[in-house]
């Protein structure tokens, strides 16, 4: 494994238990599969239209919230990310839940073990692309398992969000934390986010990529474009910028040639 994904691999199973509650505490997860708009927004919704009966992979599940939504809407499941704890908490939700769900512990940029033209629809949500060192590799991969005339779809946090914070000078205020087209490696430490985690002790590396490197990854795939909004523009609760004003998401739906 690429070893800045095997970082954050370690990172992910590591603070898996703290993120996990906070999905506990904050999002009613048993009502996504009756109803997918506390997973899915509605221009997601829009775009999907009806799923029931195909065969759909998420790639860099997490929380898997998507994945319980799908489910509902009558797909057929494949749930993969790269950090075993992640998914063994799925696991115990989906059974709660009475979901039958395929699974997988996988990097996104290697699929081997998921055959070439598998699937219907291929979606990828939730801030993954920010993990992936290699986009073009990890929409190459997705478009490889996806059938002919199969959809894929990116929502991704929108890359105008990520180059800022919040100013030292005014509480209200905006300054670069890094150029938009300063892609990463980002080294950041995640062993404040778990408690008894020496300092240090937890690197992640983070990849801030632009517009244009999400459209031409797609495109190079495989995957003709056919749709790309931008979508919101509210402060998200967790955001300690004030970054009101601008775009939320990015969503782009490629279709396989």
């Amino acid at each position: 494994m690429n070893p800045m994904h095997e970082a954050n691999r370690r990172g992910w199973d590591a603070a898996s238990a703290g993120w996990q509650a906070t999905v506990e505490r904050d999002v009613d997860w048993r009502r996504c599969p009756v109803d997918p708009a506390v997973a899915l927004v509605e221009e997601e919704l829009e775009l999907l239209g009806d799923v029931a009966g195909q065969d759909v992979c998420v790639l860099g599940s997490g929380d898997n919230l998507a994945v319980y939504a799908l489910a509902g809407m009558g797909a057929r499941l494949t749930s993969v990310d790269i950090s075993q704890v992640q998914l063994d908490t799925t696991v115990s939700r989906a059974g709660e839940i009475g979901l039958d769900i395929a699974f997988l512990r996988a990097d996104a940029v290697d699929l081997r073990e998921l055959g070439d033209e598998s699937f219907d629809l291929v979606y990828t949500g939730g801030h993954v692309a920010v993990w992936i060192s290699d986009l073009t590799r990890y929409y190459a991969e997705a478009c490889r398992i996806l059938r002919r005339g199969g959809m894929l779809m990116v929502n991704e946090y929108h890359p105008f969000r990520r180059i800022w914070r919040a100013s030292q000078a005014s509480p209200d205020g905006l300054e670069l934390a890094c150029g938009y087209f300063e892609r990463g490696p980002h080294r950041h430490d995640r062993s404040d986010a778990v408690p008894g985690a020496p300092p240090g002790s937890l690197p992640s590396y983070e990849f801030n990529w632009t517009v244009a490197d999400y459209v031409t990854a797609l495109m190079h795939g495989g995957c003709e474009l056919a749709a790309i909004r931008e979508i919101g523009d509210r402060r998200e609760r967790w955001e300690s910028a004030p970054l009101a004003g601008l775009p939320n998401a990015l969503l782009l739906v490629g279709r396989k040639r």
